[in-house]
């Protein structure tokens, strides 16, 4: 009981990612049913089962592994560069949300025919364009 009450506390700081990260490998999963389920494919506890929990164990192991790593190692020489802590750990966070909002793209592109990335993209485009234009009318 006092190992896991001491690994708890060790992780503590990155709660916060590892529920982001869990939350959105849930929220693809969701999309993934929503997909299956406009096009007619076959969704079983089979596929939840061999896809669902390794996929969310490998993505907290890796988060817990790369933060233990930074804590004990790296943190102190990024640190002497740039002054953020436990850089690699949010690095490699940010790797796994963006293949979590890949998927949920391709799923919601696969059911509406478009991706909402882009239309996302377009529309901070757009918004920096007007800014753009604004600042050159009123220097």
């Amino acid at each position: 009981m006092t190992i896991l009450k001491t690994l708890l506390l060790f992780f503590a700081p990155i709660n916060g990612i590892i529920i982001l990260v869990i939350l959105s490998i849930l929220l693809d999963t969701g999309f993934g049913v929503w997909r299956a389920y406009k096009t007619g494919q076959d969704v079983s506890s089979k596929i939840f089962r061999h896809g669902l929990i390794p996929k969310m164990i490998s993505y907290v192991v890796a988060i817990m592994l790369v933060y233990a790593a930074d804590f004990l190692l790296i943190n102190v020489i990024t640190h002497s560069v740039i002054s953020i802590d436990f850089l690699f750990t949010k690095v490699i966070a940010l790797v796994l949300l963006s293949i979590e909002v890949k998927s949920i793209d391709e799923n919601f592109t696969a059911v509406k025919g478009y991706s909402f990335l882009k239309k996302v993209i377009d529309l901070v485009m757009k918004a920096k364009n007007i800014k753009k234009n604004l600042n050159e009318l009123n220097p």
